[in-house]
């Protein structure tokens, strides 16, 4: 048996589509008992649905180029890629 703070967890998830349909089941039995993990529940889909439906900020180019530089400056590039391994 999960704990509310697993099932809480792993809303994220579920949010997203990558949970097994098992796992699926598992939270949303839970979520019908439970109103603290529902609450949890609707605040985190609304936030997504929020943050999905804004526009993307524009960023100003003096922003863009002292990022471009600092990432030069760290990573030896433009960007900076995660290290394999880790």
């Amino acid at each position: 048996m999960k704990t509310c703070k697993e099932f809480c967890d792993c809303i994220s998830d579920y949010l997203d589509g990558d949970m097994s349909e098992d796992m699926c089941r598992l939270l949303e039995d839970h979520l019908d008992r439970c109103p603290p993990c529902q609450l949890m529940y609707q605040s985190l889909a609304t936030t997504v649905e929020i943050c999905s439906k804004s526009m993307p900020a524009e960023i100003p180019d003096d922003v863009r180029e002292n990022l471009r530089r600092f990432l030069r400056e760290h990573c030896g590039q433009d960007s900076c890629e995660p290290k394999k391994g880790v």
